[in-house]
């Protein structure tokens, strides 16, 4: 309607203009007298029988389009099925992984503490052999200061 006409008095807020001869079939959108019309101009006969419990569509219709999405839900249903399946299965891959990883690295931990224990040991045995060897270790100060300066020329 344009601005400043006079509205149509058979057309109310409430309701449309009727679509031809299914004027007497209720449809409450333009879209819904689109579809019967359709109907009706494919000379689709439609009896009371065949017309669901508000008379908008046909039940072979809606049972087609039922089909149709029970069939969408259950390849939907299917997919994800699988895709779960196979998030699990990743996860339960990843878990065994890091399980065996922990495991590879605790032992790895304890062979080097065991290594740090050993290498311990030794320099406290060789400490002692050293402080043992001191009193009897005769060395002359010029062989002294080589070992102190190993890449300077002994000067004999």
């Amino acid at each position: 309607m344009m601005p400043g006409q006079i509205p149509d008095p058979l057309v109310t807020a409430g309701s449309l203009p009727s679509v031809g001869p299914l004027a007497g079939f209720p449809a409450t959108t333009l879209t819904e007298q689109l579809k019967l019309a359709e109907l009706y101009r494919l000379g689709t006969v439609l009896s009371p029988l065949m017309l669901n419990r508000h008379a908008k569509r046909p039940f072979d219709a809606i049972k087609s389009e039922d089909d149709d999405d029970d069939e969408r839900k259950k390849r939907r249903r299917e997919k994800n099925k699988v895709a779960a399946a196979r998030c699990r299965n990743r996860k339960k891959e990843r878990t065994d992984f890091l399980q065996k990883e922990s495991e590879r690295l605790e032992m790895l931990n304890s062979d080097l503490k065991s290594q740090i224990e050993e290498l311990k040991s030794e320099r406290q045995q060789l400490i002692v052999m050293l402080n043992l060897h001191r009193p009897t270790c005769i060395v002359r100060t010029d062989s002294v200061k080589s070992d102190e300066h190993p890449l300077e020329p002994r000067e004999d």
